[in-house]
This record gives C-alpha cells, sequence and structure tokens, in this order.
C-alpha cells in the first residue's frame, strides 16, 4: 500500500510491504466558535479557584508567563495565547491592576531566549507593542533573580523565578499539545533553575515510563512532588488551552495530506509537485521549513487550579491524540521531518535527531508501548551531521568530545557539572540565543528509554555515516534496505507498522 512519508524537509510516497499496518492520526476536533469567548468563560467559571477579582486588587502585583516556541510544533498560524493576553489584560483593567504592576515572562526553562519578533507572534503584535519594557525571558543563569522556595520530601531544592514567585499571583498562559505538557511541568520547568530541572530531567527518572503518560511517567511524578512541596509558597491561576492536530495549512494542506485522504491516488501536480521539491536547495526548504506555520486551532480551556484544571485538559488532549493498538509491534517506521521543540529558526543536528527518535516518537504512547522491547525503529531522515553554532553552542562540544567517546548515559555527572559551570556557554544562554550550557545533556537524556528498549535504530537515507555511528544508528541507502536489515536481525516474519505522523498522536493498548 503506498502512503506518503516525511524525510526531513521532503515528502516521498513509498509502497509499504504487503502486511504493514498503518496507523494514522485522529481527525482534527472542530474548534470552538469565538476563542476570546471561550477564555473569557474559562476566567468566569475557575475549576478549584476563586475567580480573579476575588484574587486580585488594584495594588496587585501580577506575573502573566507563558510558554516559549517549543511549542506548539510548528507555530501556530494564529497563536491563541495572543487572544489570551488581551483577555487576561482587560479583566486586570476591569479589577483596577495598574500597568507598572504587570509583567510578562516568557517561560523558557533552560531554552534559548525567544526573540522579540517571536514575542511579538506568540502574545500578538498590539499586547508586545504595549508592554514591551515589561516582556522578559526567563533567565535560569541569572542567580539574583531565582528564590528557593522550599525542597521535597527527596531533597530536591525548588528554586524558580524570583519576580514569578514574589507576584501577588502568577497568570500562566499555557498550550498543551501532548500530555506532557501544562500542570507544573509549566512553572518547575519553565521557569526553573538548572538544579530544580536536573531531577526530573535524569537519566534515572526519565527511564520511568513514557513521558505522555503522566499517571507512569518519572518526569511527572518527581515534578507534582515540587509542585505540591511549593503550592503553598506562591499562587498560581493557570489558562490551560488545549489545540486539534491540524498540522497542515496553506498549500501544504493540499501536498502533504496522507493518500488514504484521497482514496490512495497521486494526481499527476501532487507527483510533479513533490518531484520538483525534492531538487530544490536544502537551504531553500529550510527556509520554507522554518517560515511554515500549522493551523492548529483551540478546541478547550481549562482555568483556575493548576491540578484540577490540568486535569480536565488531559481528558481533551487524549480525546485528540488517542489511537488505540491491537498488539505490539516487531518493527515500527516513522517519517521523520526536520521539526523539533528545540530547532525552531534552526537545524536538526544529530543529537536533536536522537532526542526526536529515541526520545518524543518512542515516548508517544501511554500504557504498552508500541514496539516489542528489542524491536527496531526505522526512521526516514537524511541525518545530516549539521550543527547551529548560535543557538546550539554546546551542543557541537558535547557530540565531539563526549558522545564520539560512546559514554554511559548514566555516568555524565562530571560532564554536567562542566557544562553547568562553562562561562562562555552562559554568556551566549544569558546574552544571546543559544540554549542552556546544559541542554546538549538534556536533549540526549531524553532518548534514555528508547536507548534501554529499542533493539536498533535503522536510518533510511541517511548521509552522513559519521553521525549515524556516533549515535549508535544504522544505515540503510532507503527503507526496502533497511525493512531487509530488519527481516534479517529479528527474523523474516516480522509485524510492521507504519506510524503515519505529522500530525502526532499517541497510540494506546
Amino acid at each position: 500500500m503506498k502512503e506518503i512519508i516525511f524525510y526531513g524537509d521532503d515528502v516521498l510516497v513509498y509502497d509499504f510491504p504487503e502486511g504493514t499496518k498503518i496507523f494514522y492520526a485522529p481527525k482534527p476536533l472542530p474548534p470552538v466558535e469565538d476563542e476570546k469567548d471561550a477564555i473569557r468563560k474559562a476566567l468566569d467559571n475557575p475549576i478549584g479557584s476563586r475567580k480573579l477579582e476575588h484574587l486580585l486588587n488594584e495594588r496587585s502585583r501580577v506575573a502573566i508567563c507563558f510558554d516559549d516556541v517549543s511549542v506548539p510544533l510548528p507555530q501556530m498560524r494564529d497563536d491563541v495565547r495572543a487572544k489570551a493576553a488581551e483577555v487576561v489584560l482587560e479583566k486586570l483593567r476591569e479589577i483596577g491592576v495598574k500597568k507598572e504592576n504587570i509583567r510578562f515572562i516568557c517561560a523558557t526553562g533552560l531554552h534559548r531566549k525567544c526573540k522579540p519578533q517571536e514575542l511579538a507572534h506568540i502574545l500578538g503584535k498590539r499586547v508586545f507593542k504595549e508592554y514591551e519594557d515589561r516582556i522578559i525571558n526567563h533567565d535560569a543563569d541569572d542567580k539574583k533573580n531565582l528564590v528557593v522556595l522550599g525542597r521535597t520530601k527527596e531533597g530536591y531544592e525548588v528554586e524558580i523565578n524570583r519576580l514569578a514567585a514574589e507576584s501577588d499571583l502568577i497568570i500562566y498562559l499555557n498550550i498543551t499539545f501532548v500530555p506532557m505538557n501544562g500542570g507544573w511541568k509549566s512553572i518547575i520547568v519553565g521557569l526553573g533553575s538548572f538544579k530544580t530541572i536536573i531531577p526530573n530531567h535524569s537519566p534515572e527518572v526519565l527511564r520511568e515510563g513514557s513521558l505522555m503518560d503522566p499517571k507512569a511517567s518519572g518526569l511527572h511524578r518527581v515534578i507534582w512532588e515540587m509542585g505540591r512541596t511549593i503550592r503553598d509558597r506562591i499562587r498560581v491561576f493557570t489558562v490551560e488551552m488545549v489545540l486539534n492536530d491540524n498540522f497542515y495549512s496553506g498549500f501544504f494542506e493540499r501536498l502533504w495530506r496522507p493518500l488514504r485522504e484521497s482514496n490512495y491516488s497521486l494526481p499527476l501536480w501532487r507527483r510533479v509537485a513533490l518531484s520538483v521539491i525534492r531538487k530544490m536547495p536544502d537551504s531553500l526548504k529550510a527556509f520554507v521549513r522554518n517560515r511554515y506555520k500549522a493551523n492548529y486551532r483551540l478546541i478547550g480551556v481549562y482555568a483556575g487550579d493548576i491540578e484540577k484544571a490540568h486535569e480536565e485538559t488531559l481528558k481533551l488532549v487524549k480525546k485528540q491524540l488517542t489511537v488505540p493498538l491491537d498488539k505490539q509491534y516487531d518493527v515500527i517506521i516513522f517519517g521523520v521531518p526536520n521539526f523539533t521543540p528545540y530547532s525552531v529558526g534552526s537545524v536538526m543536528n544529530p543529537i536533536l535527531l536522537h532526542s526526536l527518535v529515541l526520545g518524543y516518537l518512542y515516548n508517544m504512547y501511554s500504557g504498552r508501548p508500541p514496539l516489542r522491547k528489542g524491536g527496531v525503529i526505522i526512521i526516514s531522515n537524511p541525518a545530516l551531521e549539521k550543527f547551529d553554532p548560535h543557538q546550539h553552542p554546546s551542543y557541537i562540544d558535547f557530540y565531539e568530545q563526549v558522545l564520539s567517546k560512546k559514554p554511559d548515559i548514566f555516568k555524565l555527572k562530571t560532564v554536567e557539572k562542566m557544562y553547568l559551570n562553562n562561562e562562555e556557554y552562559s554568556e551566549k544562554y544569558r546574552n544571546g540565543f543559544a540554549y542552556h550550557g546544559t541542554h546538549a545533556l538534556m536533549a540526549y537524556y531524553w532518548g534514555v528509554l528508547g536507548l534501554l528498549n529499542v533493539g536498533r535504530v535503522i536510518v533510511a537515507g541517511a548521509r552522513s555515516r559519521r553521525a549515524l555511528e556516533i549515535l549508535g544508528f544504522d544505515y540503510a541507502k532507503d527503507l526496502d534496505e533497511a525493512i531487509d536489515a530488519s527481516r534479517k536481525y529479528l527474523g523474516k516474519n516480522i509485524s510492521i507498522a507504519y506510524f503515519c505522523m505529522p500530525p502526532i498522536f499517541i497510540s494506546e493498548m
């Protein structure tokens, strides 16, 4: 059966072997009719919390915090956080909160700072223009603007942004795109310091359950423990917005859609267009990819208590993203576009490929994993050995100096300290647009569950053999060769599934 499959910045058409089970994302749920009205109703009917007018007065100091460009992926054409910011500001004006008592904080965690044009897209041009001098990116290395709020039973210190912590109220504008997002993660990771983030991002914790299954995830277990440790020290009013999975927009809405939606036919114009795009220079395709915005739309808003509102959020996310599975498979095939949460406006480097495949894609499940232990993941991606020295300076050094020596993922504590205390990395993170020095390790840690459970990763169409050798992945010239290699490794009578992504989905058994 023929179906489209992503390959970096290209889309191919492949005739999958007979017996391959193909799984597709659910149809996008219908969006709310009036996004601002939906947000107003959520603010006026908070879950488990008093209304904003009962939490604030004209003297109150408010920190409006929001997610960075890592969610959603790709960015929305019309970012719903801009509408939420306008509605929240309307409410604060009604209450009488003074403009000088309002600050906006982009919750970047250890990610790079958002650029002015990115902040303007997220918050909307009107809000950005009016509050430009009151909008900041969180700085996890700014020790003067961090405050310790408590310590968990396990001894983890909770240290977050001082400006947010010392406000009378944090209003958090969250986009919950997958089950991993939202809740206490917004505060602990988005506004946290390294010493608060590393306990929930260590390989020992990330090996506990799927990242997309909050009830089984070690990441969520530690984050929620941290959140409950400090909930009496800070006041948080969350606004969690759930999006549908309408990945397609513009011309690409017709070009990229699965063949299933056109009775598996491929019109001549589409064949020609895909062929022409493949022949375009890589730089031009990367230019288009970095400016592509999806047509995601708001399907629900839940406001109020950070835990109780999040419970409702997860129900809607589950409804939008869940795909039931019949069994575990020996081989799962993924098309891998050059989109990752950590390469917005940049390039896919080998560490990010590792993070995307063994971290995000492997973890896109709840319950039992769709790949049986020791099975094979086949990915379609060029696996280029490219790095962005502006966004990912520490990635380059970690890749060349550490990963090339095949380290034990559980024995990198000394490396963490070196990258944490590197003044050059810190300078580029604090005063430029680079990821935190330790983020390269975090991205590598993200794939620990996949490392421990996947027998082999075979990259069909890889261009860099060296990148595969360093990552421990196998080479195949194309998908046919990759499937043949899987049969030699696991036996002829293997079960194969193709997860047709994007749009993303969460499998469940």
